[in-house]
């Protein structure tokens, strides 16, 4: 393979900004809370779609990090010496109808709300204010695309556009919303310069969680095993308590429950140390 040509770096080793690096739009709590409020067949559907990772990521934890290199439509990170490279290799284009002598599906959808914000379709949700499936299905998909996929605020709200181009299902599913969320985060962060970059806190917009899965992708080690054990009430008879007493039996132990964080400051130490393996 020929040697691929890198980027400058922004940052000398070892003199890369620290602080509370990354201010991010994107809440993973409200997936969380868009989950709680669907019933178990409808997360079901929602697995089965594009929107599948997305549920997925609900049980892995969030860090931040910082950037180092960029090129066209590429960002490239330094652990442990070795590069890291984010990009988007292939995608499809589609093109949205335009439903111009249709009415504006906005009012099927929502009624006479102005604006909907997030939080407030997901709570519609959980109070079974919309029942029909397929319209509580539309809820939750544009609660994903503007709250998770492409957040611009700390309080998104449900984007128009998107509930036109929800009018038919399966077309809105098989938008290629991954490329949309990429180019997104791609370019909010290759708008920040040094200056930027090294201020104690920076704001993105986007799904910025996706940094930390291409990073557990190419650095395993960098998740941490954090063994939760679960209580576990024996309730024995009187023959177990006897048998037990003659050394017969035990007591059930307690389960150990295996989980797995990202730490920032777990993450640092491997990288300092450079001894994860490629």
């Amino acid at each position: 393979m020929e040697n691929m040509q890198l980027p400058d770096r922004m940052f000398a080793a070892g003199h890369e900004p620290n602080g509370e690096r990354v201010n991010t739009y994107h809440k993973p709590k409200r997936i969380k809370s868009i989950i709680e409020a669907l019933d178990p067949e409808e997360i079901e559907f929602l697995r089965n779609t594009t929107f599948g990772k997305i549920i997925a990521q609900a049980e892995n934890p969030s860090f931040s990090g910082s950037f180092g290199q960029f090129k066209k439509h590429e960002i490239w990170f330094l652990f442990c010496g070795k590069p890291v490279r984010m990009s988007l290799h292939e995608f499809a284009h589609r093109k949205k109808k335009n439903p111009i002598n249709e009415k504006l599906y906005w009012g099927e959808l929502f009624g006479s709300l102005k604006s909907c914000q997030v939080d407030l379709a997901i709570e519609m949700l959980k109070k079974r204010a919309v029942k029909d499936r397929e319209m509580r299905l539309k809820y939750a998909c544009l609660a994903f695309t503007s709250s998770v996929l492409l957040p611009t605020s700390h309080f998104p709200r449900i984007i128009p556009e998107h509930v036109e181009m929800i009018r038919d299902m399966d077309e809105f599913l098989a938008y290629p919303w991954g490329r949309v969320s990429f180019e997104m985060l791609v370019t909010g962060i290759k708008k920040k310069d040094e200056i930027l970059l090294s201020q104690t806190s920076i704001a993105l917009p986007g799904f910025v969680d996706a940094i930390q899965f291409v990073f557990i992708a190419a650095v395993p080690h960098i998740k941490e095993v954090i063994p939760l054990v679960e209580t576990v009430v024996v309730i024995e008879s009187d023959s177990d308590r006897c048998n037990r007493r003659s050394g017969d039996t035990k007591p059930e132990a307690p389960t150990a429950v295996v989980r797995f964080c990202v730490n920032p400051a777990h993450g640092k130490t491997l990288d300092e140390e450079g001894k994860v393996s490629d």
